[in-house]
């Protein structure tokens, strides 16, 4: 139960980073245009076009442009796989169905071994006609629990936005990260219902090795560092102060006076960086740390 908790933790970590960084530069949008949008396109229809330049103008300005570059390239990576799942549910030529450990999985063709879970919303497990040959009783009810954990917390989404955000701001590691907690999840659940034996040896009869992390999970390999509760609480309060803040730009009449000082003025540069690495300390140290939950100790 302490490394299931640990690994909960090390999730959260891992999403707060991926949310505080999305979220704020959301609050610097929304207030920009709200509020700032003549401020904001002045440089470009007064300054320059008259061969004045002022360099916080032009700086609060790019600031806005990389916030909005970021979001053009997460809605393209979420299209891309929204697209991605409907095209492969559309071409999963499932040719029946079975019961394994109470759930309902699909069955597709393929000698090889295959599992996997599939589908945004309504997540699915897919079992291959070859993985239900090979694997015995036990080896396929963990399979099934490893995939099923997946599906419960519908994984596929939560990976889909956190490679959104990743591809949105070039932090390539944040899906891969979250997708290895994710697979430590599906196989704790899985050692939870029948043990890591049966796991362990599911795992030898599918292609393509198996992630070093989860090898020292199931040989009982304690993680290499914990996420602390304080981190995740000063994480977690930066993210309510951030929801709280951009709800007040959405929805309260004129500007909200306890809004972040994220340069929503001509001026305040500095303030809208330092401002920014502040809100990111926590979220950034449990990034770290996570990190290095995924090492053993």
């Amino acid at each position: 139960m302490t490394e299931t908790r640990g690994l909960r933790r090390a999730e959260f970590a891992v999403a707060a980073f991926g949310l505080t960084t999305f979220l704020l530069a959301l609050l610097y949008v929304i207030d920009a245009f709200r509020f700032h949008g003549g401020a904001m396109l002045h440089p470009l229809t007064e300054d320059i076009p008259n061969g004045v330049f002022h360099g916080r103008e032009l700086a609060l300005l790019a600031l806005l442009a990389f916030d909005g570059f970021a979001f053009t390239r997460a809605a393209r990576s979420l299209r891309r796989g929204v697209v991605a799942h409907r095209r492969l549910a559309a071409r999963l030529p499932v040719i029946g169905t079975r019961t394994v450990g109470g759930r309902e999985v699909a069955i597709v063709p393929g000698a090889a071994p295959r599992a996997f879970c599939s589908g945004l919303l309504r997540p699915r497990v897919y079992l291959s006609e070859g993985a239900v040959a090979l694997l015995g009783p036990r080896e396929l009810a963990a399979v099934v629990a490893h995939e099923g954990h997946h599906a419960d917390r519908r994984d596929p989404l939560r990976l889909l936005v956190a490679r959104a955000i990743g591809e949105a701001y070039s932090l390539r590691t944040l899906p891969r990260r979250e997708q290895a907690l994710s697979e430590l999840a599906a196989d704790a659940a899985a050692v939870r219902r029948g043990g890591a034996a049966p796991l362990a040896s599911a795992l030898l009869a599918f292609p393509g090795g198996i992630a070093p992390e989860r090898v020292d999970r199931l040989a009982g390999a304690a993680p290499g560092y914990e996420v602390s509760n304080g981190m995740l609480a000063a994480a977690a309060v930066v993210l309510a102060v951030l929801v709280a803040a951009i709800g007040a730009e959405l929805l309260v009449p004129g500007h909200p006076s306890f809004c972040l000082p994220l340069a929503s003025a001509p001026g305040w540069l500095l303030v809208a960086v330092l401002a920014r690495l502040v809100a990111m300390g926590p979220a950034w140290l449990g990034w770290r740390r996570a990190a290095a939950f995924l090492s053993p100790a």
